[in-house]
């Protein structure tokens, strides 16, 4: 069973690629985020240690967060907030949805930590639209439904290859309801702003006919941000690939290539878009410095990593936080970064904060995205999306 550090840890990990930037995107939260990673980066050095002490009990390792407990709850009228803000935008849940039969998750463990606002509170900390918890709820409670129902691996994929979708409904002054869709099931949860406890866990089980019958639709709504627009329109696409005639014909394998064809096409046209909201971005970030002495490249990687690094850079990536997401899915299983899981948990809770170390052309920039103990650099073309010259670095 995972402990209370390495899920916190595992979950960060899965935030990094789930999070977006969306007028060209929203300032003020990506700069309240920013704050969130500042505070990790401070406070982790100082617990190292202790976050790699495996005697720990699970009330002292949430003990080792309280500082970071600590900065939510002194800040909380920002998070609230910031965070109602984006939930009263979302829609709310089709009626054939909300009166369809629903199972409790029967997990004990899970449900007292998600009970536990200590645990939700770090755990949720970078998670401010609806989506971004919602994914990361459900990345927590998507084994539980396989293991109850027994779903297949072929079935499992339909949730990522497919993607999901989120409604929400305001209960009671802080407290909401929120719907995880996609094209095999549902989960839905209650959510209190004021702690981030999370409960009431129920789910559909995966493709029974009462709810694929409901043939949901995407049901998109106005964005304020045109980063947010973008992504809701690559979540669309991905969302009305899903058929059943595809799903019969072919395996896992072709249902992605397919989703990835039609992501292609959907890039070509839309180049122009991608390249406004990608100037956007970088035009807000800081111009960084080179790496101090403590920072060694790896410069023996195979050709195989070297090319892994390289393929999972794909044309279509939006913004620095998705590229230090693949990359640091690759190096996850590179020597030396693959001897030490706590060494990933650590990165993966700090996450990355990112810098212009140079802009070579009027489109190529120079990236630098530095991790705890990791860091990339690449040269990236922001009008043709193409990436250059990766490389790697560890601290020692």
């Amino acid at each position: 069973m995972l402990s209370c550090r390495q899920t916190i840890a595992t979950l960060l990990f899965l935030l990094i690629g789930l999070t977006s930037f969306g007028q060209i995107y929203d300032r003020k939260l990506e700069d309240h985020k920013e704050k969130n990673k500042e505070a990790y980066f401070r406070l982790l050095p100082e617990i190292a240690d202790q976050v790699s002490d495996s005697t720990l009990t699970i009330e002292q390792e949430y003990a080792l967060f309280d500082p970071i407990v600590d900065f939510a709850n002194r800040d909380g009228s920002t998070f609230i907030g910031l965070r109602k803000k984006y939930l009263q935008e979302v829609p709310q849940p089709p009626i054939g949805l909300v009166e369809i039969r629903l199972d409790t998750v029967q997990d004990s463990a899970l449900i007292a930590m998600l009970g536990n606002p200590k645990f939700t509170t770090i755990t949720l900390l970078q998670c401010y639209k609806p989506i971004e918890i919602g994914n990361l709820i459900h990345s927590l409670v998507q084994p539980n439904i396989y293991q109850a129902t027994g779903i297949g691996i072929k079935e499992a994929s339909i949730s990522h290859t497919f993607g999901q979708q989120v409604f929400a409904t305001n209960l009671k002054d802080d407290k909401w309801q929120i719907w995880v869709v996609n094209r095999a099931y549902a989960l839905r949860f209650d959510l209190d702003l004021h702690t981030m406890v999370v409960s009431d866990l129920l789910y559909t089980v995966p493709n029974t006919p009462a709810y694929l019958q409901l043939q949901l639709p995407f049901i998109p709504y106005t964005q304020r941000f045109e980063m947010d627009a973008l992504y809701q329109d690559i979540n669309e696409l991905r969302w009305n690939t899903y058929s059943i005639d595809l799903l019969r014909e072919s395996d896992s394998y072709a249902w992605q290539d397919t989703v990835n064809r039609r992501l292609r096409t959907f890039y070509s046209q839309k180049k122009v878009r991608f390249s406004k909201v990608r100037n956007g971005i970088l035009k807000n970030l800081e111009t960084g410095a080179a790496l101090e002495a403590n920072w060694d490249e790896l410069v023996d990687l195979s050709m195989e990593e070297k090319e892994r690094l390289k393929e999972v850079l794909q044309l279509r990536i939006i913004q620095p936080d998705e590229a230090a997401y693949y990359l640091f899915s690759v190096t996850n299983g590179i020597f030396p970064f693959n001897e030490d899981i706590n060494e990933i948990g650590k990165n993966a809770m700090c996450g990355f904060q990112h810098y212009i170390r140079s802009n070579k052309t009027d489109d190529t920039y120079k990236i630098q995205s530095k991790g705890y103990s990791i860091a990339f650099e690449y040269d990236w073309n922001i009008k043709t999306g193409d990436f250059s010259t990766i490389r790697v670095f560890r601290k020692k």
